[in-house]
Order: C-alpha cells, then structure tokens, then sequence
C-alpha cells in the first residue's frame, strides 16, 4: 500500500514537565485514506500515562485526536530525558465496525493483512525552558520587529528539537522499543496490558477511591494501635494499684495488732488491782 493509513502530528508527544503536577499532550490521527481505520494506543509505561480514547475507528477522509496525560511525577528524570514509547497501531476495517468490536486479535499480525506501526518518543520539557520562550527572548534581544520573522524563527526551533529529540528516542535496537505481539494462547505482558493504559475518567475516580480507602484504613491501623498502647497503660496501672492496695493493707494489720499490744502493755493489770485490795482488806482486820 503506497499511502500511509494514518498521518500523525505531531510525530512525538511533548509534556510541559513540573513536579506533583500532571501534564496533558493531544495527538491528531487524520485518514487520508477511503477506508475505515482502526487504532490502538500502547505504551512501556502504562503506570505513567492515560489515554483517551486507546482505541477508535476514524471514518475516511476524517480526523481523530486521542489525550494522553502524564501522571504527576514526585522526581524528574536524568537531564530531563525520557525513555518512555508510546506505539500506534492502525490497520483496515469494515464500515459496520464500532469502538466496542475493537480487540487485540484485531492487531495480529496475520498472513496477508496490513497492519502499520508508528512508534512515538516522549519528550519533557521545562516550564521555562519551552522553544516559544526561547525564540521569544531571542528575537526581543536582537530586536525584530516582524510577526513573519517571529514566526519563522520559532518554527526552526520547533523543528530543530523535534528532529534531535526524534534522533536521539530511535537509535536504539527495534527489539528493545517495539512492543511485542501476543498470540491467543498467551496472556498480554502488564507493560501493554488494556486496563493498565485506560485514560477513562472512571478509572481515575477508581483510582481516587481506592487511594482514599488507603489513607482511611491507615489511619484506622494508627487509632487501633493507639488504642491498643491505652489498653496495655490502663492494666499496667491497674496491676500497680493493686499491689499499693495489698501493701496498706498489710501495713493496717500490722499497725492494728501494734495498738492492741500497746493498750494490753499500758496501766495496771485487773488481776493485781483485786490481789492489793485483798491484802489491805485482810491486813486491815488484823490491826483491828
């Protein structure tokens, strides 16, 4: 076939990169054909990115434009590089066909069916750094004053960097940057698995609320231990208590049975008192 099926602009996906923020770049895939042509989108890194929509049928002589949004990064690569690839998978199909009949088989590579392949890099670029920017402060510092040169020099920037990004993404062995295909019997590798590269806004609540559940549950854990550490102070305390209550009670024993030695052991005995009162009895009527 002498015509490409799909024509992609641009050819690589160019995300305005910060740390903790997402990032969102368009493709447009335009049928020059007078067919009907099915896509799918993959990627290595699914974890990273969602796409919306990943697969579509484009009617003939029509455009399509697919979203992909780069989750929000914690760390920024080495030199602002990114080996991430993303593969666009196009083939032929019949009219009737929808977006929900659109499978992996659909993309096997079969004996005598047509299928093309056009792998795109990734490129980050810096808030502050972006070709616009650049061309802008050159154009100011050398002071032209033409929209067309303005223009013009901003598109030789634009195509500079996409042809040393493009460079620089496909030197590399087609082995290591094209995805493989996955026969029937054999299950599709978690790198290009469908529901890892979803872009649906359901998924993302999905997300959301698992995460949501995470923290909830986390802090569940931290109130059970909490309570736990209170439980183990509360019989710690209780155990010392009751050891102080069994030491005053035997202290009050012991202070009881001295006061009833000290009361037996003070004054004069009973006994001896009735012994002198009949001595002086008796010794009173021998005087007499």
């Amino acid at each position: 076939m002498g015509m490409r099926l799909l024509e992609i602009h641009p050819q690589e996906l160019k995300f305005v990169f910060e740390l903790n923020k997402h990032s969102s770049c368009s493709i447009q895939l335009t049928n020059n054909t007078l067919d009907h042509v099915a896509f799918k989108v993959k990627t290595t890194s699914p974890k990273n990115y969602f796409v919306r929509p990943k697969v579509g049928i484009i009617e003939p002589k029509s455009t399509r434009e697919f979203t992909v949004r780069m989750q929000a990064q914690e760390m920024a690569p080495p030199d602002m590089l990114c080996k991430d690839k993303f593969l666009i998978q196009s083939t032929v199909v019949s009219a009737d066909t929808t977006d929900e009949d659109i499978t992996s088989s659909l993309f096997a590579k079969d004996v005598g069916k047509y299928m093309e392949e056009k792998k795109l890099g990734v490129t980050l670029v810096s808030p502050s750094s972006s070709p616009i920017d650049e061309a802008l402060k050159e154009e100011f510092d050398v002071g032209v004053s033409e929209p067309n040169n303005l223009c013009t020099a901003v598109e030789k920037d634009l195509d500079r960097e996409t042809s040393n990004k493009s460079d620089e993404m496909f030197n590399v062995p087609d082995n290591v940057m094209e995805p493989r295909d996955v026969g029937k019997g054999e299950p599709e590798p978690a790198s290009l698995a469908d529901d890892f590269i979803e872009g649906d806004e359901e998924d993302l609540d999905m997300i959301k609320q698992v995460e949501e559940l995470r923290l909830k549950l986390t802090e569940l854990e931290l109130k059970l231990c909490e309570a736990k550490v209170a439980i183990s102070k509360l019989k710690e305390e209780k155990r010392i208590s009751i050891q102080e209550t069994e030491f005053l009670q035997q202290n009050f024993s012991e202070l009881r049975k001295s006061e009833l030695i000290k009361r037996v052991q003070v004054g004069f005995p009973l006994l001896y008192l009735y012994m002198v009162a009949l001595i002086c009895t008796f010794l009173g009527r021998l005087l007499r």
